[in-house]
């Protein structure tokens, strides 16, 4: 039935369009001008059903567009700090390695470079592991000095066959012999016992009360004592008391040495390996 329904309308639609085209070609016309008169107003209709439809989801697609465009940015600008985090570290590498570079080919000593691997949290200023041993053929021994081109680092503690200890300039049991550079005053440096959360300094004993100190000289090592050779930087004096009853008082004074080297952040160090005189 709805077969037979198809067919026919098929055919009624061949029929009329056959009928007119044989019809006169003012008739034609006139046909096409009524109907273009009578779709024109459903025409504009659509045509402005249209443009609404545009300025009401204008809006819409705009907004979706500004939030890709913004994750778009955002991603852009990660991207960037990432590559700008990334040359920033390679830089401060490359001018700590120039830095080295240079210390090694000014110095007279024999210095046999070496990478920090290793930290022991619960003695965080104590020491710290090095790459270097007895077995690679560089010559450490206990004792040996530690620098870097900053100042002083520490010295050799115990020798492994491909690793070493490092005891730090503010473990205690490291000592030097040293002076300041304006007032001359001698004494001895030595590391103070301090927990991980605080400032790592040095004390700086054992001067002669008739000798003061001010804060902001550069304390060296004066070579005496057959570990550390002469006019090595150690720190800056940070602390000077004056003489007074409760401190300071006997036949000697002291006071406080901020290291010269960032003793947080080591990477790496040199040890000297050439003989003391």
């Amino acid at each position: 039935m709805a077969r037979s329904f198809y067919i026919a309308g098929a055919v009624l639609a061949v029929f009329c369009f056959l009928g007119a085209l044989a019809l006169p070609q003012a008739t034609r016309a006139s046909i096409q001008q009524a109907s273009a008169a009578v779709l024109s107003p459903a025409w504009g209709l659509i045509d402005w059903l249209h443009s609404l439809s545009q300025s009401v989801t204008a809006p819409f697609r705009d907004a979706a567009n500004l939030s890709r465009e913004v994750a778009d940015l955002r991603t852009r600008n990660a991207e960037l700090e990432t590559k700008a985090k990334l040359l920033a570290s390679l830089e401060d590498e490359n001018n700590r390695l120039r830095e080295m570079l240079g210390f090694k080919q000014a110095s007279p000593f024999k210095l046999v470079g070496a990478r920090v691997i290793g930290r022991d949290v619960s003695n965080w200023w104590n020491s710290v592991i090095i790459n270097r041993g007895f077995g690679d053929g560089s010559g450490i021994e206990p004792d040996d000095p530690v620098v870097s081109p900053r100042g002083v680092v520490g010295k050799i503690g115990t020798v492994g066959r491909f690793t070493s200890q490092v005891i730090l300039l503010v473990d205690p049991n490291c000592r030097i012999s040293a002076v300041t550079e304006s007032s001359r005053a001698r004494g001895i440096v030595e590391g103070t016992s301090l927990d991980r959360g605080d400032t790592p300094s040095c004390a700086l004993r054992y001067v002669d009360r008739s000798t003061p100190f001010a804060p902001g000289e550069r304390v060296f090592t004066t070579g005496l004592g057959g570990t550390f050779p002469a006019n090595l930087l150690i720190g800056i004096v940070f602390d000077a008391p004056p003489l007074s009853p409760d401190r300071n008082f006997g036949l000697y004074r002291e006071g406080t040495i901020e290291p010269a080297v960032d003793l947080n952040n080591l990477d790496e160090v040199f040890v000297i390996v050439t003989p003391v005189p």
